[in-house]
């Protein structure tokens, strides 16, 4: 990070110490608000300081650690040994009662034995001190398994497949995070009427990938079974210009005896600028087909 980028600028070194504060969202004390106008202006201040947001941003990021169990184990053990010593360092004024309960001392100790008593405070606070680590610690581990399951409550549901590849296509994913998708629909496409066979469907006709569009039109051929892939395949055949998907696309009509696309490859084939492969495909189809 750059650290300590223009300590020259008295200025910039003024307005160094409030920089996490700043980054922590808190706005500048009032003894430090002249600073606001130099951080306006001032490029290194800015960019020091969004350093440091994003630094705070990982940290709040970093999952929360939570204490293993053999802590607990070791804080009890820790615990009983010093209730032992407290037991074994308790003064003669504690007197058995009925039923050998301890009593609580009713005469204050003398002088003299002052030094004993100190030894047993500390025993006392070392063993208050333990109970308040054991009980936070305890507290955690007791609170994990609640928290887990708000948070698992809390949690929004997954995406469907059909919003995950509406997302893809909105946002800047890659081509090859928007294939991946595309390879899985077959997969996951599991109920009559998937959206994400609708979504398929505008992915074949409209991503500016050619093997994106590829991958489309071979997860609609494993989905052939839903009525809205035929038609769609018919209507997507002028709408390629890629040579490997209007082929791949061909064949994928003759296997389904799609007679629908014949107007379609009859164009196709005799279209001047497509290549030669593909026109030649077009007739091969035209062939089977009629």
């Amino acid at each position: 990070m750059a650290s300590n980028h223009s300590l020259a600028d008295p200025a910039c070194a003024a307005l160094q110490p409030w920089l996490p504060e700043l980054a922590d969202g808190r706005p500048l004390p009032p003894e430090a608000a002249h600073l606001a106008a130099h951080l306006t202006a001032c490029p290194a201040c800015q960019a020091e300081l969004a350093e440091l947001r994003q630094l705070f941003n990982d940290l709040d990021a970093l999952p929360a650690e939570v204490p293993p169990l053999e802590l607990r184990d070791n804080f009890l053990i820790m615990l009983e040994e010093e209730k032992a010593k407290l037991a074994s360092a308790s003064p003669t004024g504690l007197t058995a009662g009925r039923g050998g309960q301890p009593l609580a001392p009713v005469v204050a100790a003398p002088v003299a034995s002052q030094p004993h008593l100190s030894t047993q405070q500390w025993l006392r606070m070392a063993a208050s001190v333990a109970l308040v680590a054991i009980g936070a610690v305890l507290g955690l581990l007791l609170r994990q398994p609640t928290a887990q399951l708000l948070t698992q409550n809390d949690r929004p549901q997954p995406l469907t497949l059909s919003a995950r590849l509406a997302a893809a296509r909105q946002q800047p994913a890659s081509a090859s995070q928007r294939l991946q998708l595309v390879s899985q629909a077959p997969a996951a496409v599991v109920e009559p009427n998937d959206p994400a066979v609708l979504t398929l469907i505008h992915t074949l006709d409209t991503d500016p990938n050619p093997n994106v569009r590829l991958a489309a039109c071979e997860a609609l051929f494993r989905l052939r079974a839903d009525p809205r892939v035929g038609p769609a395949l018919v209507e997507a055949l002028p709408l390629q210009t890629d040579p490997n998907v209007q082929i791949t696309l061909i064949e994928v009509l003759v296997t389904l005896r799609e007679k629908r696309a014949v107007p379609q490859l009859e164009q196709l084939a005799q279209k001047p600028g497509a290549l030669p492969a593909v026109r030649q495909q077009a007739e091969s189809g035209l062939g089977q087909l009629i």
